[in-house]
């Protein structure tokens, strides 16, 4: 299992840019290309503010990810993190991500 950091308090427009540079350049070291079904993990317990490009670099990420084989985990998701996923149709693709530090 590959743990990637916490996401940050506010996930929006003014913070995606460096955390995408910084997601992108971990996620070559993160994951094996020989290993499949890697899990990456991301805690979404903190975030409070989160607006649509925040749910983009979150489906940038999910996708970086299972171009390598992998899985990515959201765990424990705040709710403003559920809401905006709901609220901009993300969540067929980010909700069977999301799981409960209880469930792993």
């Amino acid at each position: 299992m590959n743990t990637f950091p916490s996401l940050p308090h506010e996930l929006t427009i003014y913070t995606v840019g460096a955390l995408h540079a910084e997601w992108r350049a971990g996620l070559a070291d993160a994951l094996d290309p020989k290993a499949t079904g890697a899990e990456c993990r991301v805690r979404g317990d903190l975030v409070a503010e989160i607006d649509a490009a925040g749910v983009q670099l979150l489906l940038s990420l999910r996708r970086s990810v299972v171009a390598h084989g992998g899985v990515l985990r959201v765990v424990d998701p705040s709710a403003p993190l559920i809401g905006a996923c709901s609220a901009l149709g993300a969540s067929l693709l980010l909700l069977d991500a999301f799981m409960t530090e209880t469930a792993s």
